[in-house]
């Protein structure tokens, strides 16, 4: 601890990210016989890297350890944090190469743990790169239970508050872009892909065919401009793709102050290790409107944002318009405590659009049914 401290304080001139991260001398003072140390050396020198680039992305300085940790470990996916080589191996590829013979982690205890590297070595069937990964055990057995309770008693339980407020009205001027669409987790894939644990980067059977379908709606029926960025912003690094994609909704508000509805579009997923089950889940996300399957939909907000309020009700708004135009579609409202970079606006909303087992042409049915959804909520609510 001396040491890591020792380092933080003596280093405060470093300063460009491009720097810290290319230097490849760092590795020239580790000791061939010092290798069990691996874990202080990566400390010592990876921690205040990182805080030096985080200070320079965000442009701010950094007073207090727990400013700097809450929000960037909040979304890890908790199965990776099992063994903590697993999430090293997928952020940093310098740890592909240590020989982990000689050092202690939770793998050498429980020798069930699998090794992951990429969504190719994802048990069949064990979901770890999804939304689930976000929330901790707790809330994923809380979440799971309450599913089951609802599935099974066919419980309609009522969403939001009745007496919610309406949201603001928006301002959406007609010459500039004003709706921006893009995928976190674009990689995330339908039926009949079932390949990488259900991800792949072949558009037609991902979520960027959605985003795609939804953009189309909105501008050719109700003439709204719209940039919809297919950046697969989780292809390098899973645990880093909300990261990725706050650079890409930096770089398209500041270009276009315009743009006042942020969109996510995702798939949701969960773990189902039979056909029984899969049946089942499959149902439970599937829905019949105007004699044509659909994929039901989510609607997701962090807790953790400053406009937690204002997004309440933006959802309240699209779920009562959901269920006026295609009753059944809304599926429910999750609320996580993170920020899923939805503070950018009110008209901010992460959409889960069916499941991993939901066909590419049910999913995409659903999304021209959310086309008109946002595009009538924004009717109601343009100045």
């Amino acid at each position: 601890m001396v040491t890591l401290l020792f380092f933080f304080s003596f280093n405060g001139d470093v300063k460009e990210t491009y720097e810290v991260f290319s230097n490849t001398k760092i590795y020239e003072g580790i000791d061939e016989e010092n290798t069990n140390n691996i874990f202080l050396f990566f400390l010592n020198n990876s921690i205040p890297t990182l805080k030096a680039a985080y200070e320079e992305y965000k442009g701010i300085t950094i007073t207090g350890i727990d400013d700097f940790f809450s929000d960037r470990l909040v979304s890890l996916p908790s199965k990776f944090l099992e063994d903590p080589l697993n999430f090293f191996k997928v952020t940093y590829s310098g740890f592909m190469d240590i020989n982990q013979g000689g050092l202690y982690t939770s793998g050498t205890i429980n020798d069930n743990l699998p090794d992951i590297k990429s969504f190719s070595d994802v048990p069949q069937e064990e979901i770890y790169f999804s939304e689930e990964d976000e929330y901790t055990a707790e809330e994923m057995k809380e979440h799971e239970s309450l599913a089951e309770t609802d599935s099974e008693n066919d419980i309609k339980k009522e969403d939001f508050d009745v007496n919610l407020p309406l949201p603001d009205k928006v301002n959406l001027p007609k010459k500039e872009p004003q709706i921006l669409i893009y995928h976190s987790h674009a990689t995330e894939s339908y039926m009949p892909n079932t390949a990488s644990n259900y991800h792949t980067m072949t558009e037609k059977y991902n979520v960027v065919s959605v985003g795609a379908i939804m953009a189309q709606v909105l501008q050719d029926k109700y003439g709204y401009k719209v940039i919809h960025d297919k950046t697969y912003h989780d292809k390098d690094s899973y645990a880093y793709s909300y990261s990725n994609s706050l650079v890409t909704i930096k770089k398209h508000v500041a270009k276009y102050p315009s743009i006042k509805v942020i969109l996510d579009i995702h798939r949701d997923a969960f773990t189902a290790k039979d056909d029984k089950v899969k049946t089942a889940k499959k149902n439970d996300y599937t829905i019949t409107i105007n004699g044509k399957k659909a994929a039901k939909v989510m609607l997701v907000i962090g807790k953790k944002n400053p406009n937690y309020e204002e997004l309440e009700k933006f959802a309240a708004y699209i779920k009562k318009k959901m269920d006026k135009l295609y009753p059944g579609l809304y599926m429910r409202t999750d609320r996580h405590n993170t920020k899923y970079n939805q503070y950018f606006s009110n008209y901010s909303m992460l959409i889960e659009v069916g499941c991993m087992l939901n066909t590419y042409e049910e999913v995409h049915y659903s999304a021209e049914l959310m086309g008109n959804v946002i595009g009538e909520v924004l009717k109601d609510l343009q100045e």
